[in-house]
């Protein structure tokens, strides 16, 4: 072994992250072992920085559940952020719900003597946005913010504080705001979805751990015998590292009910769904309000220890019930058992969210105006989209009641860019219109639904594309029709003329053509199909006569009661061109009602 390579990994085991030319040139012409070593180089690095995020987060818990001042628990919470969370400033803002405004009330890498107590109005800035959306917020120069209110004293403040970037997560358990967690740096930058789901999870972390740590010190049993407790702690400490173990590793939370169950010596399942009117369901959603554990008298499950969300309960652990009752440490340490699934769960729902978010502003950016589109395409292209491969442009639309759990719905699809659009949704979908419209159909489940669909060879074109789709869907809504899908070019050409208005094009169907529909449905005749065939056949009439199966002295008979209910319109050519036009699009209508 050389040694620039011993040099290598010897870094790789310090935390070091080798530059990946350094090992290319350390191991000459073998690629395919320096691509692998370069690798593991990164995924060692990877881990770390997991295992040192958990870290933090698992023992802050410790800390912050023996600290019974408040302001110091706060100040904990705002450090381990800042060592946890790159940023050159972290604060914490401290929610008064009856006035409606924040405190900061902890800060750590503040140079204003300012900044410490700064009270934040209702209803300005970041922070109270975050407060009433219940959802992350940022931004990459709070000095050029212009969709929030400002405060002339605050602002001053974080002037002083050269702020620029800005990035805010709400302390939220079970619907109740406890406050906002806010990392923020002196450049401008944006920030990734990685950095937005950490502090996302730990601000959820910091609330659980604030709301476990009160309820849990109603529960502290006195009686408890020292040497008892002891020993029952170093098993819940134990349980604890194996279960930090597990989520640094990338195990789910059902490998954490797994290790419950292994330890508790009883089958521990994880129950995510908690909807339903099902006894067990309604004691998971009581649990929950509760913010505690429920112990059953019978039944098979003895212990039901609710997994609290940001806003609402996500689920729960079951424990099953089994010779003797669990002990009340057993039950606490369920409970907190319960806080690491959480922990697991919001980490990833949080990433989830932000990523979700970052695809529809992307999708609502490429449909804006055309000039902002060429910086909209290159995002799409750094985030894997194939924007120059075909795609497909859909408009779907449906009742207005419908419409948000739609939206929900379509962009389950994180390979699909999904944004409202006029009274519907815009969905831009890769490869061809018949497994993206279908797909569409299923991933909606809304059967009174319109599709309307179109090809384009590039992402570019598929974003121009919408704006006509939906004057086409309006179109058709005018005619009558309101479900199922629709190729837009079958419209397209009668969209423009009528400005999409789809009611006023039926008018004009209706005053070209009303007494032929109105003959055709009263006598059962075939006038309408005459008009069709004659436009066809460009009025010959012995060739209308062979399309339509009759004698040419019938055809003749047919176009003289068309033209005592037409009158002149047969004869002036921009009349008659007019009547072609109502007959075409009646005929378009017909056979999009048929399919």
């Amino acid at each position: 072994m050389s040694s620039d390579l011993a040099a290598i990994l010897r870094a790789i085991g310090d935390g070091a992250t080798p530059e990946p030319d350094r090992i290319r040139t350390a191991l000459g012409t073998d690629s395919a072992t320096a691509d692998a070593l370069v690798e593991l180089a990164y995924r060692v690095e990877g881990l770390r920085q997991r295992s040192a995020e958990l870290r933090v987060m698992m023992s802050s818990t410790r800390e912050l559940l023996a600290e019974p001042d408040a302001d110091l628990m706060l100040q904990r919470i705002v450090d381990h952020a800042h060592e946890l969370i790159a940023g050159d400033v972290t604060y914490l803002s401290v929610y008064d719900p009856t006035r409606d405004e924040l405190r900061v009330r902890a800060a750590s890498g503040t140079i204003s003597s300012r900044f410490l107590g700064m009270v934040v109005p209702a209803g300005v800035g970041l922070a109270s946005r975050a407060v009433h959306t219940r959802h992350p917020q940022w931004v990459e120069d709070y000095t050029t913010l212009t969709s929030v209110p400002h405060d002339p004293t605050i602002d001053a403040i974080v002037h002083e504080e050269r702020l620029r970037s800005m990035l805010g997560a709400p302390l939220v358990v079970k619907g109740e705001v406890l406050g906002v967690l806010f990392t923020a740096g002196r450049d401008a930058r944006a920030h990734r979805p990685d950095e937005i789901s950490l502090l996302s999870a730990f601000a959820g972390h910091a609330a659980l751990v604030l709301h476990l740590a009160r309820l849990l010190g109603r529960a502290t049993d006195a009686t408890e015998q020292a040497a008892v407790r002891q020993r029952q702690a170093e098993w819940a400490a134990g349980l604890h590292e194996e279960l930090t173990r597990l989520a640094v590793t990338g195990h789910d939370a059902e490998g954490i009910a797994a290790a419950l169950s292994d330890a508790l010596g009883r089958r521990v399942t994880l129950r995510r769904a908690v909807e339903g009117g099902d006894p067990l369901g309604q004691v998971i959603r009581a649990s929950g309000d509760g913010g505690r554990s429920t112990v059953l008298d019978d039944g098979p499950i003895e212990l039901v220890a609710p997994i609290l969300g940001a806003t609402e309960v996500s689920g729960a652990l079951l424990v099953e019930r089994a010779g003797e009752p669990l002990t009340a440490v057993e039950r606490r340490t369920v409970e907190r058992s319960a806080l690491t699934a959480a922990l697991v769960l919001l980490r990833r729902d949080a990433l989830a969210d932000a990523e979700e978010r970052v695809r529809g502003e992307l999708a609502a950016e490429l449909l804006a105006a055309p000039a902002r589109r060429e910086a909209a395409l290159a995002r799409a292209a750094g985030r894997g989209h194939p924007i120059a491969a075909p795609w497909t442009a859909l408009v779907v639309t449906c009742a207005a009641e419908q419409r948000a759990s739609l939206l929900s719905r379509l962009r389950l699809r994180t390979d699909w860019l999904v944004a409202p659009h006029g009274d519907g949704i815009a969905v831009l979908a890769p490869g061809d219109p018949e497994p993206a419209v279908t797909d569409a159909e299923a991933t909606s489940g809304v059967d009174a639904a319109l599709l309307v669909f179109g090809r384009a060879r590039n992402l570019d074109e598929a974003a121009d594309a919408v704006r006509d789709i939906g004057l086409t869907a309006r179109l058709a809504h005018g005619l009558g029709i309101h479900r199922g899908r629709m190729d837009a070019a079958v419209l397209a050409p009668y969209a423009p003329l009528f400005h999409g208005d789809g009611a006023r094009l039926a008018r004009f169907v209706d005053s070209m053509l009303h007494p032929v529909v109105d003959w055709d449905a009263a006598k059962g005749t075939m006038l309408f199909a005459t008009l069709v065939a004659l436009f066809d056949q460009r009025w010959q009439l012995a060739a209308t006569a062979r399309e339509l199966h009759v004698h040419v002295n019938t055809l003749a008979q047919r176009i003289a009661r068309l033209r005592q209910m037409l009158g002149s319109v047969l004869d002036a050519p921009e009349a008659r061109f007019r009547l072609e036009m109502a007959v075409r699009v009646e005929q378009a209508r017909r056979a999009l009602e048929q399919t």
